[in-house]
């Protein structure tokens, strides 16, 4: 396998939520903002360089230890240093144990991307990405989001790891 490729950890969700995530996207598309092209998830860890055959036995045993659990997107947002649109979680003690689950092994792994999510920097965002918004679109964005997001349950139901560079699926392991 490739040890010098660029894997994150992902959490994915329920069909009926990434139906819910669709909608909203393909409103935004049908408005000419650009959409996030990957599955909803949240994204817990970007690692490079590192033993992928490890993490993906730790990812594993992570997500043997962890039931599924309901995860509640009620606002989203912009970041203000990078042009992308989210919808964002209220935290609850589920989330924040599994992301500290998956980050406990790797946290010093803290370079480049990698530092966002963090344990030990206390930077994490807990967030789905759905949109890239061009200079000048923010105003539209946020007003068709404002007309057309409404608050929604998502279960979270699977650890993804996934190669950056070509999007496949490296490891799918589910939530008891």
């Amino acid at each position: 396998m490739n040890q010098l490729r660029t894997l994150c950890v992902m959490g994915t969700f329920d069909s009926q939520a990434n139906q819910e995530v669709l909608l909203i996207k393909e409103k935004l598309k049908s408005e000419g903002i650009s959409t996030d092209i990957y599955e909803p998830h949240i994204t817990f860890g970007i690692y490079t360089e590192l033993d992928e055959e490890r993490l993906l036995k730790w990812v594993s045993n992570v997500a043997e230890q962890h039931k599924k659990f309901n995860v509640y997107f009620n606002h989203f947002g912009f970041f203000s240093d990078a042009p992308f649109c989210f919808l964002a979680p209220s935290s609850s003690y589920s989330l924040l144990d599994l992301h500290s689950g998956i980050r406990e092994k790797y946290d010093n792994l803290c370079a480049d991307k990698g530092c966002l999510y963090s344990l030990k920097q206390q930077k994490w965002t807990p967030h789905m990405t759905i949109a890239s918004v061009e200079p000048g679109q923010e105003e539209r964005l946020f007003s068709i989001l404002w007309k057309n997001f409404l608050p929604f349950t998502a279960e979270l139901t699977k650890l993804k790891i996934t190669s950056s560079d070509t999007s496949e699926d490296v490891g799918v392991f589910e939530l008891q």
